[in-house]
């Protein structure tokens, strides 16, 4: 049986995730080049969707084969879409003022990008997400998780904001994973 999923992933690179013995939370996610009885050789990529090389492995050290599960679709998709994340959109222009958190967000808002910011120093918390609504001294934003997920509406105060990020290349990568999800959930 795992030689018709290898065969699968080569003929149509299809992603598979691959667990070795001893490693539960560890695995590889590729697709294979090539393989035998013995051995394979899997192209992996990282949890950005970069290729990160080739590993070959023997077949006996294997412990299970994740296939067509959300996951492995998802991470298909971005590996085939990767190009996008390199692409530098236009770019946002210098605040230079006391409300230069509120000036970006209103920037962020209407352009409807998708951005990061982390608050509270001390704890780090990123969140990544689109800009919805602007208010005087709280905005809402529009949660994005790592696979592209919405994880809904919050509130935040303005002022907690520490850093706002636009155009990293983890912005991107939810971007185009959540506008996959709604152009899949809409069909």
């Amino acid at each position: 049986m795992r030689n018709k999923i290898f065969e699968v992933s080569k003929t149509d690179k299809k992603i598979i995730a691959i667990r070795k013995y001893g490693n539960e939370d560890d695995f590889w996610l590729g697709y294979i080049e090539n393989y035998n009885d013995k051995i394979i050789q899997l192209r992996l990529f990282d949890s950005q969707g970069i290729d990160d090389g080739v590993v070959i492995e023997k077949q006996e050290n294997i412990d299970s084969i994740d296939f067509d599960s959300n996951y492995e679709k998802t991470y298909e998709y971005l590996i085939n879409r990767i190009y996008n994340l390199n692409e530098i959109k236009e770019i946002i222009s210098f605040k230079n003022s006391v409300d230069w958190k509120k000036e970006y967000l209103e920037e962020f808002k209407q352009r409807n990008d998708l951005i990061s910011f982390q608050i509270y120093e001390s704890e780090g918390l990123i969140i990544y997400g689109y800009v919805l609504d602007l208010y005087d001294k709280e905005f809402i934003i529009n949660a994005i998780g790592r696979l592209g997920e919405d994880e809904g509406k919050t509130i935040y105060k303005i002022d907690d904001i520490v850093t706002l990020k636009f155009a990293s290349r983890k912005s991107k990568l939810r971007a185009e994973l959540n506008n996959w999800w709604k152009e899949k959930n809409n069909r």
